[in-house]
């Protein structure tokens, strides 16, 4: 959660040349600063976060899109902040934390295939 936003703001500030995935992280809403990034970033969060309300990760993928900055940024329905704790939740196929495994790989082999 803390890393998620740190990892955004070092890869905005050190290295814009790596895609970046974030799973519950702050987000930065500065279009300036996310016009630095070179490489996509993946965002991860739940729709009944507290510290993430949704007005505030709609105003995020505004300003990656604004920034020109490729995303897939998703806000899966129904769960809170650290929705995804463990890899049986995806053995199981629990949903969203299944979907979310798969958006975050998918991203990833994206990134490093091309």
């Amino acid at each position: 959660c803390y890393g998620g936003g740190k990892a955004l703001r070092y890869t905005s500030t050190c290295r814009p040349d790596a895609a970046t995935v974030v799973f519950y992280g702050s987000p930065l809403t500065d279009v300036d600063e996310l016009k630095r990034l070179k490489a996509p970033v993946c965002g991860v969060y739940g729709s009944e976060d507290a510290q993430f309300p949704k007005i505030l990760l709609d105003k995020f993928q505004s300003a990656l899109n604004e920034a020109g900055v490729e995303n897939d940024v998703r806000v899966y329905d129904g769960v809170g902040h650290a929705f995804w704790s463990d890899m049986e939740q995806i053995e199981r196929g629990d949903r969203p934390q299944a979907e979310a495994y798969g958006q975050c790989t998918s991203f990833l082999r994206r990134f490093f295939d091309a």
